[in-house]
């Protein structure tokens, strides 16, 4: 396992290095993500859900991980919320509070680990947590963020839909739809091999820009923010204990348990200051989050994993 952690760790630290020498500004920083996000991750997950014979238990255990991934964000983050509004932390952040720390980073962090250390049957269930993911950020987590107001019903409804259709979820849909027909069959081998090449540079791709990321941020400055700070603190530390309470008890098959605990132990997900941004207030908080809680991922998530071996 060391050596797993010390290909993580080092390729995170490349990209840190990068970021500090300013071999990767903000802008090259965002451009890296964005291969990330439309290209490699999508590869990855296709290749991954159309090379896998997906048969009932495993269609059972894939519901479950979203199941369970939608279950647990909606009540840790009513729990949490109740944890900031103790604390009098500014009552106009509490939506947005709610919904930052209850997501989690399941692409960018959760496929390289679950590659990394659990195989790719890990991987197939870790991009069920991102249908869980996506289901309650465009749903309830949109509902929270914008608050009693907002738009029409079908305005709604339409933004709903239009954050569902992203490549991460479209690649998971077509994935499945070509495990059942067994679509690979007919595809040639040089494309499969394009699409194999592409999906393996997710890794490196994923882990080096959470390590710019982070170099670009500025930890000092971030540092400061009282409110962020301990935000972020408490749901790196309290979120993988309620997670890892909720799910001891619960009769799943134990790489269900490991793949669920692990993603509800990630740092919060790049995706919401832009949704906080476009639809309510404190998107700079939400975006210290980010940051924050992925540096000390740093230090939790290996815990995490290590614990996780419990079910292996």
């Amino acid at each position: 396992m060391f050596g797993q952690f010390f290909v993580l760790f080092g390729l995170m630290a490349v990209g840190y290095v990068c970021s500090r020498k300013k071999f990767l500004n903000n802008e090259m920083t965002v451009g890296v993500g964005n291969i990330v996000l439309f290209f490699t991750i999508p590869a990855l997950l296709f290749t991954s859900l159309a090379n896998t014979k997906v048969e009932r238990d495993m269609l059972i255990n894939f519901a479950t991980v979203a199941g369970l991934q939608f279950i647990s964000m909606l009540m840790f983050g009513r729990i949490i919320r109740l944890y900031y509004r103790f604390r009098k932390f500014n009552e106009n952040h509490l939506n947005m509070l709610e919904v930052t720390a209850v997501s989690v980073n399941n692409a960018f962090i959760g496929f390289p680990i679950a590659m990394m250390f659990f195989g790719e049957e890990a991987v197939v269930y870790m991009s069920a947590s991102v249908l869980g993911l996506n289901l309650y950020l465009w749903s309830v987590g949109l509902y929270i963020i914008k608050g009693v107001q907002g738009e029409s019903v079908g305005t709604m409804v339409k933004t709903i839909v239009k954050g569902a259709i992203n490549p991460n979820i479209s690649s998971i849909l077509l994935g499945l739809f070509a495990s059942v027909i067994g679509l690979m069959a007919y595809i040639p081998d040089f494309v499969q091999e394009f699409i194999r090449s592409l999906g393996s540079v997710s890794t490196p791709l994923s882990l080096i820009y959470i390590g710019a990321l982070t170099g670009n941020s500025g930890l000092r400055y971030l540092m400061k923010d009282r409110e962020s700070l301990e935000a972020s603190l408490i749901k790196m530390i309290v979120m993988p204990l309620f997670a890892f309470a909720f799910i001891f008890f619960i009769p799943v098959e134990p790489m269900v348990k490991t793949v669920y605990f692990i993603a509800m132990s990630l740092p919060s997900a790049a995706i919401v200051p832009m949704i906080v941004g476009r639809y309510g207030t404190g998107v700079e908080v939400s975006s210290k989050m980010v940051m924050l809680t992925t540096a000390f991922s740093m230090a939790t998530v290996p815990v995490c994993i290590t614990i996780s071996r419990i079910w292996m």
